[in-house]
């Protein structure tokens, strides 16, 4: 009776655990306007004011929970110490980046949801100064409970690692504008981390001011993301121009003759010192055809990428300026 009464707990046992068993194989197909096939896919890119739209199988009856999955940009992150630090670059171990997985609730038991910055953008959870919702990186998870109380998910939150997020979570990205500088905008809402590592930059996961110019560019030609620092750019790129000392003012330098948008801008703050900073020219902000601090600037680090002005983003010093169109 005693072996009777452990056999029936087992079996009982089991058979609960079973009903709460979580499945990582449930996937999240999507579907681009001018698509007619549902895809498999990790990643979907598209310009920004475009919509995808997202669906999961589910048998009948069963409770459907999207999920947004949010890093926190608000704050940035290092794999490295900073240069102002003791052993300024020495390895200091992955960065714990800090996620919150946001409940969709308006689209609760929904096989199917259409990604519109008009709901992204209520979705601020850390309040940050640098989270975009019509343009950059958006992550999402499912979770499907069937009539039996079985629950299935999407690979999400649970299956990230040290370097981050799976690279199986389903991402969408918004472009803004055309060529290299649409790739880069990309990289909106994506992790800063100083120190970043090519397979982080290359899956969206933490990118810092090198790696994610470096990642957009490796998008553009189709090729492999490499570990290029600041010194490795500036001494082998072509240079387009110099500025000794600059401070803001207005230069010599005319936009669409010596400089493009796109080109690559570094710094160097101290005389003999290493070129600190790097970031990619965006626009002549104020319209007067000619480089000065109030143009528009791409960056990241130590904060994550977004739109500045020249000054604003620490482009003042040793400059120099260059080609980024091979």
């Amino acid at each position: 009776m005693r072996l009777f009464n452990q056999s029936m707990l087992i079996n009982g046992l089991l058979s609960l655990l079973l009903s709460f068993s979580v499945s990582a194989h449930i996937e999240i197909h999507s579907k681009l306007e001018n698509e007619q096939d549902w895809q498999n896919r990790s990643a979907v890119m598209l310009p920004s004011g475009d919509v995808v739209e997202l669906r999961v199988k589910a048998p009948e009856g069963a409770h459907i929970k999207w999920f947004q999955i949010i890093p926190d940009t608000s704050q940035y992150y290092k794999n490295a110490n900073h240069p102002w630090e003791p052993k300024p670059y020495q390895w200091s171990g992955f960065g714990n980046i800090h996620y919150q997985k946001k409940h969709l609730a308006q689209f609760d038991d929904k096989q199917s949801i259409l990604v519109s910055p008009s709901w992204l953008k209520r979705n601020n959870v850390f309040n940050s100064p640098y989270y975009q919702s019509d343009v950059g990186s958006f992550w999402f998870e499912v979770e499907v409970i069937d009539k039996d109380g079985r629950k299935f998910k999407s690979v999400g939150l649970d299956n990230n690692d040290h370097r981050g997020l799976n690279n199986q979570v389903l991402r969408v990205s918004f472009t803004q504008g055309e060529g290299y500088l649409g790739i880069l905008s990309s990289f909106f809402n994506v992790p800063a981390i100083f120190g970043s590592v090519p397979y982080q930059s290359q899956h969206y996961l933490g990118v810092d001011c090198a790696d994610v110019l470096m990642a957009a560019n490796a998008i553009k030609r189709n090729g492999k993301v490499f570990d290029r620092n600041v010194a490795w750019l500036v001494n082998n790129l072509r240079h387009k121009a110099k500025l000794v000392e600059f401070s803001g003012e207005s230069t010599r330098l005319r936009w669409g003759k010596d400089i493009s948008p796109g080109d690559f801008i570094a710094v160097r703050y101290r005389k003999n010192g290493q070129f600190a900073h790097i970031g990619a020219l965006h626009k002549d902000r104020n319209r007067n055809g000619v480089l000065d601090g109030e143009d528009s600037v791409m960056h990241a680090g130590p904060n994550a990428l977004s739109y500045a002005a020249v000054q604003e983003a620490g482009f003042l010093g040793e400059v120099v300026i260059l080609d980024n169109s091979n």
